[in-house]
C-alpha cells in the first residue's frame, strides 16, 4: 500500500507544533527532511508512515499520542480537505466529500457513515493494523472525527456513544474524558463513534457557498490530476496488447501517450507498479486467451507473445504461474 506524502509532512509539523524534537525523530525513521517538502510528490510505502508512528511513540512513551495527533493544528495542512468542512453546507456534505476525495491522501477511506432510522454511526476501518500502532490510528480517527462533528453542530447530547478495541491505562483516563467526554466505552469489538442522525442535515453556521465552491472546484482538479495518474496504467495496458507481439520499450510508449517517459515511470511507481511489470502481465493476459485455444501450439503462442523461442516463453510462463503452458492448459480443460 502507499500513501500521499502529505501525511508524513502533516506529522512532521505536528512534531514541531507539539514542541517535539523533529530532527532526531526523521533522523531515526531515516527520513531525508528534504524529502518532506513537496505535498504533491511520488507516493510512498504505507511502511514510511507507520515508521514514524512507531519511532514517535518510543520518543514520547505516551501511548495515547493519537490524541495528540487528532487535535493537533498541523492538521490545517491538509489543504484540500479543510476548506471542504470549513464551509460545507452541513454536516452529510462533509462525509460525502470525504469519501469522494480520500484518493488524494489513501487508496481506501478509513471510516464509513451508517444510517439507521434516527441514529448514525461512524464505523472506522482504519487502514493501520500493526501491532502497537492500531491504538494511534483509531484515537486518531476518533479525536479528529469528533472534532469535526462537534464543528458541524453536533450537540453533546446528541452523542450516544464512543467505542473503541483498545483498553485505557487508569492514568490516561483523564485525557480521553477531556477531549472524548464521558460516554466512551474501552475494550469494544469495534471502532466507532454514534450520534443522533438529525444533525447530519442541520445547515452548518459557517457555510459560505461561494468559498464551498471554490474548495470542490479546486479538490476535483487535484483529483482529477490524481486519477489521470492511475488511467495511464490502463492506456498502457491497452497500447502493449494491441502491440503485441512487439514489445514497444517505455520511451515509445510514453510517446505514444504524449508525455515523458520520466513522468511515465513516476506516475506508475506512484501506482505501486513499473512499465516491466505491466509488460508482463499483458503477456501473461494474452497468453491465457491464447492458451484457452487447445489447437494452436505453444511455439505459435510464444511466437504471438514476442519470446524468441519457446524455452523463454517457458521460463516466463512458469515465474508468473509456478507451472508449464502445457500443465496449466490441461488444468484448464480439465476444469471445464
Amino acid at each position: 500500500m502507499r500513501i500521499s506524502p502529505l501525511n508524513l509532512i502533516v506529522m512532521a509539523h505536528t512534531l514541531d507544533v507539539e514542541g517535539l524534537d523533529r530532527e532526531r525523530i526523521l533522523k531515526r525513521c531515516k527520513l531525508d527532511p528534504a524529502s518532506l517538502l513537496n505535498e504533491d510528490g511520488e507516493w510512498v510505502p504505507a511502511e514510511h508512515f507507520v515508521d514514524m508512528v512507531r519511532v514517535i511513540l518510543a520518543e514520547t512513551g505516551d501511548p495515547a499520542f493519537g490524541l495528540v495527533a487528532g487535535k493537533s493544528l498541523a492538521l490545517m495542512r491538509y489543504s484540500i480537505m479543510t476548506p471542504l468542512a470549513l464551509f460545507s453546507p452541513d454536516l452529510r456534505h462533509i462525509f460525502d466529500d470525504v469519501k469522494r476525495f480520500t484518493p488524494l491522501l489513501f487508496e481506501e477511506p478509513e471510516y464509513t457513515l451508517i444510517e439507521c432510522e434516527e441514529e448514525a454511526q461512524v464505523l472506522m476501518h482504519p487502514w493501520m493494523q500493526d501491532e502497537g500502532c492500531s491504538r494511534y490510528r483509531h484515537d486518531f480517527l476518533i479525536t479528529s472525527i469528533l472534532q469535526m462533528l462537534r464543528f458541524g453542530g453536533v450537540r453533546e447530547d446528541e452523542l450516544i456513544a464512543i467505542e473503541v478495541p483498545h483498553d485505557c491505562e487508569p492514568e490516561q483516563a483523564h485525557r480521553y474524558i477531556a477531549l472524548w467526554g464521558s460516554k466512551i466505552r474501552f475494550g469494544q469489538r469495534s471502532c466507532r463513534i454514534l450520534f443522533k442522525g438529525a444533525a447530519l442535515d442541520r445547515p452548518m453556521i459557517s457555510h459560505n457557498q461561494v468559498a464551498y465552491a471554490g474548495a470542490l472546484e479546486r479538490a476535483a482538479l487535484a483529483l482529477s490530476t490524481r486519477m489521470n495518474r492511475i488511467d495511464t496504467a490502463e492506456k498502457v495496458r491497452q497500447w502493449l496488447l494491441s502491440a503485441l507481439p512487439a514489445q514497444p520499450g517505455m520511451n515509445e510508449t510514453a510517446r505514444q501517450l504524449g508525455i515523458s517517459e520520466r513522468t511515465l515511470r513516476r506516475n506508475l511507481a506512484e501506482l505501486q507498479t513499473s512499465y516491466q511489470a505491466l509488460v508482463q502481465e499483458c503477456q501473461f493476459l494474452k497468453a491465457r486467451s491464447l492458451l484457452a485455444d487447445e489447437q494452436l501450439p505453444i511455439k505459435h503462442v510464444a511466437h504471438c507473445l514476442g519470446f524468441t523461442s519457446v524455452a523463454s516463453f517457458h521460463r516466463s510462463f512458469r515465474r508468473w504461474t509456478g507451472t508449464t503452458p502445457t500443465l496449466w492448459r490441461e488444468v484448464q480443460f480439465k476444469g471445464q
